[in-house]
This record gives C-alpha cells, sequence and structure tokens, in this order.
C-alpha cells in the first residue's frame, strides 16, 4: 500500500505540530497543534487547513502539548468528523490544555475585536470525536493496526 506523508507545521519552526499521512484512500492527521511564540505564528493558527478537514478519517495525537494539540477544536468546528486517538492521559491533560487555552484565545479575541479561534462548545465537540487507548494495546483503524507506546517526553505522551 503506498503511503504519502506531507509536513504541514513543526518542520523547520519548533511548533505547530500538524502531519497529513495518505495510506491508499485513508486520510490520517499525526497532531493539530498550535503555532506559537510570535505575532506571525500566531496569525497562522487562523489561516485555512491546507487540507479539508471533513476529508480527514482519523487523527492520532503523540501528547498534550499545545503545539500538538491546539487547534484541534478548529479542526472539528471546520468539519472534522473522525475518530481522534490518544492514551488516557493525553486526553486527560489536553481537556485541560483546551479550556485553559480557549479562555486565553477569547479574551485575546474580544480584546483585538477578532472572531476567537474556537468556542467552548468547539472543545466539547472535540471529546465527543475522542478515544483513548492504553499503551501497548494494539487496535485498528480500516485495514492499519496501531500500537501507542510509551515516548518519554512527558505523562502520556506516545
Amino acid at each position: 500500500m503506498k503511503a504519502k506523508l506531507t509536513i504541514h507545521g513543526g518542520a523547520q519552526e519548533v511548533t505547530g505540530a500538524n502531519h497529513l499521512l495518505e495510506v491508499g484512500d485513508l486520510k490520517i492527521l499525526v497532531d493539530c497543534g498550535l503555532f506559537q511564540g510570535s505575532k506571525t505564528c500566531e496569525e497562522k493558527n487562523h489561516e485555512e487547513f491546507p487540507y479539508d478537514p471533513k476529508t480527514i478519517d482519523y487523527l492520532f495525537i503523540t501528547h498534550g502539548h499545545l503545539d500538538h494539540i491546539g487547534r484541534i477544536p478548529r479542526l472539528v468546528k471546520k468539519g472534522f468528523k473522525g475518530k481522534i486517538y490518544s492514551t488516557p492521559v493525553t486526553k486527560d491533560t489536553s481537556r485541560l490544555s483546551l479550556e485553559d487555552s480557549m479562555r486565553i484565545l477569547m479574551k485575546e479575541s474580544e480584546k483585538e475585536r477578532t472572531e476567537p479561534l474556537y468556542t467552548g462548545e468547539d472543545v466539547n465537540a472535540s471529546f465527543e470525536l475522542w478515544e483513548a487507548v492504553e499503551y501497548d494495546t494494539p487496535f485498528k483503524v480500516d485495514d492499519l493496526e496501531i500500537t501507542y507506546r510509551d515516548a518519554g517526553h512527558i505523562l502520556g505522551s506516545a
């Protein structure tokens, strides 16, 4: 089966991890993070995704840092309806981080009179799609078998 990997963030920069893996007809994202660190980076968060979120089948999260999870609610807001997978600890820490981030982003958008990146409804909708999978527990998505292994980066990283 032919595979193609396209990097849409987190390459030649240390923020905004977002990788699209196409395997046959499947479209899989690995991480969907915020761009952070400068006004230019932050402006990238409001740009359209370089792919149609409605066409993405799965999203795999490696860990709960905002530069890996911070645009998930925006992805859902823009039409992603697939499954999101991570370890249980990553799911729990991601909820805390995204809710906190959303409050900060809402205050900034009010101050600058811009549309917020996402809302609490978008955060909640993201977690309705989110499934936690334990380390070393193989699971299937279509014809692929996935196993999360402890990456040792932060709690829950895989």
